[in-house]
């Protein structure tokens, strides 16, 4: 119970109760930005020498969202979102930068849903929403891999709100 109020997701009244937390768009937006900075300094550090496995890797996760979204499964489908920006955040090969996105799962399911509710998209429309970053990847585009993480992770948030937005 500590460890979820770390996390910013129950709130513990002491002795007497605890409740779960809503998601301020302020929080989802921190999330993701962390979220983004990490992946993007995951990347920058080259995806050419591994570029086909992380390519099949990104792949096989992509599938696991389509089938999720196809069976109308959110926790299947942040699952297999997790899956996949792992396989991202793993080409560094720096254990304290996967360790520091590793401290935002927990919170990345309950930003999934809010967004999902806010942006009003799919399921299906969040599988799109990464076939650009596999393409990318596939590609070998470094600099269109950085954008479209970028678009990923910040495009729903006001521009004013997210630092170094252009």
């Amino acid at each position: 119970m500590r460890s979820l109020q770390a996390e910013g997701l129950i709130e513990i009244v002491p002795r007497r109760y605890s409740i779960v937390t809503r998601m301020s768009p302020a929080d989802a937006e921190d999330i993701c930005y962390a979220r983004y900075v990490l992946e993007d300094a995951s990347v920058r550090s080259g995806i050419r020498p591994q570029r086909k496995e992380l390519s099949k890797g990104l792949r096989v996760a992509l599938e696991h969202m389509s089938l999720a979204a196809r069976l109308n499964d959110l926790d299947a489908l942040a699952a297999s979102d997790t899956q996949f920006h792992e396989v991202l955040i793993d080409v560094s090969g720096r254990r304290r930068l996967k360790d520091l996105w590793g401290m935002l799962n927990s919170q990345m399911g309950a930003v999934m849903r809010a967004e999902l509710e806010r942006q009003n998209i799919t399921m299906t429309d969040t599988v799109q929403l990464h076939a650009g970053i596999a393409d990318a990847v596939a590609d070998g585009d470094l600099p269109r891999l950085r954008a479209e993480l970028r678009a990923h992770y910040l495009a729903g948030f006001p521009s004013s709100l997210v630092p170094g937005a252009d």
